[in-house]
């Protein structure tokens, strides 16, 4: 009887991490303080009552724990190459950019660190950040003018430059969907605080993907198996085979999916929004908001509380308007829908949502691609966030 042959494991071709890490150390050492000081520094500069030493000491501690806690091989079989490019990247960046302990904690985890430790362990001594909202994508299968993806790409106008001019036409491999067999889009959806899972390691799964699943199910399997190692995004995810699934992934221990819309059959996702409020994550979601208010002991009626109903609101406002629109609706009715300002549309044009509120918020630039006419369709703000065009820019695809 012959004998039975090993499985083949897949060889998996990573990124270069010597090359990416060189990378980031030359973009450190041209702006230091946005690489490294930017973040931390403004929250211990609004908190001078803080023991500084004792925070950089803790994200040091952190990024020790994280790089230890390597992935098990059993249950993650794929991470194998990309815990060996995090940890040559993370050799690499120490020694080219010339980085002590807290400085590649600094560098690598500090996101992680504080909303798994360090927000709790400094409680209100830490000045808190303002949230900020960000984004709306959908995908619309039947219009009058074929399938449409679009999105809003919301943020405060801080460090905003507008995008480079549209060209009026490029080859049709130029946009990702025609250059791949799965595409995905995502919008931001994070908490201050989070439970610290059992699986720290810094896993670059939303890069991983690529390498090991090529439709719209094997994504979704994919990331749901790698739940623990990353959050703070909520997903679109559709395949040539006209299969998408929306993803809300707010914390590392929850991950929730959602298909096509029953009554109009698009797909949808809204920035820092759990749809389903009595869902396992949309009840977490809410409790760590409490949790939140309590440690910073804000109001109820403060901005925070105020910033998460417009989330809400917003996603009320984007589901029903996509409804009142039909099953096929116009294209032109669906981008009029992101396009008109708040509160009759999507479009957001500088308004304070509390006159607490630590910024302001625009919506920077409208995307809408055609996908069966091979067009794109873009708008975007003036350098100074005053101007919205009337007419987009077009690009035609092949």
């Amino acid at each position: 009887m012959p004998k039975k042959r090993p499985a083949k494991t897949k060889t998996v071709s990573v990124p270069d991490p010597v090359a990416a890490a060189r990378q980031t150390a030359a973009g450190i050492a041209t702006d230091r303080n946005g690489y490294l000081d930017a973040t931390i520094g403004r929250i211990l500069r609004d908190a001078p009552w803080v023991d500084h030493t004792a925070v950089l000491h803790g994200i040091a501690a952190y990024h020790r724990d994280a790089m230890g806690r390597i992935p098990p091989a059993a249950r993650y079989p794929e991470a194998a190459p990309w815990v060996e490019y995090m940890l040559a990247y993370e050799r690499e960046l120490r020694s080219a950019a010339h980085l002590d302990d807290a400085e590649i904690g600094l560098a690598m985890n500090l996101n992680a660190y504080l909303m798994f430790r360090g927000y709790r362990q400094c409680g209100a001594r830490l000045h808190r950040p303002p949230q900020a909202e960000k984004c709306r994508v959908a995908v619309v299968p039947a219009t009058d003018e074929g399938a449409l993806w679009i999105k809003n790409v919301d943020d405060p106008p801080n460090h905003w430059h507008p995008e480079p001019p549209l060209p009026a036409s490029q080859p049709r491999r130029a946009w990702s969907w025609h250059r791949t067999p799965v595409h995905t889009d995502g919008v931001g959806s994070g908490l201050h605080l989070d439970d610290e899972p059992a699986e720290i390691f810094p896993l670059p799964v939303l890069q991983m993907w690529p390498h090991h699943a090529g439709d719209s199910p094997g994504v979704v399997e994919f990331l749901r198996r790698y739940s623990p190692f990353w959050s703070g995004a909520n997903l679109v995810v559709a395949d040539h085979q006209g299969r998408t699934v929306a993803i809300e992934k707010c914390s590392r221990g929850h991950f929730e999916t959602f298909g096509p819309d029953p009554e109009c059959g698009f797909t949808h996702i809204s920035g820092m929004v759990c749809r389903d409020p009595a869902s396992p994550q949309g009840r977490y979601q809410q409790a760590k908001r409490a949790e939140y208010r309590r440690l910073f002991n804000l109001p109820d009626d403060g901005p925070d509380a105020e910033f998460w109903g417009r989330c809400d609101a917003a996603e009320r406002r984007l589901v029903d308007g996509l409804r009142r629109l039909g099953p096929k609706p116009r294209a032109e009715d669906v981008i009029r829908l992101f396009w008109t300002p708040y509160p009759n549309g999507l479009c957001k044009d500088g308004r304070r949502f509390h006159a607490d509120a630590g910024h302001t918020e625009y919506t920077l630039i409208t995307h809408a691609v055609l996908i069966d006419r091979r067009q794109v369709r873009r708008w975007q703000r003036s350098q100074d966030c005053q101007t919205w065009p009337e007419q987009p820019e077009i690009c035609q695809y092949g």
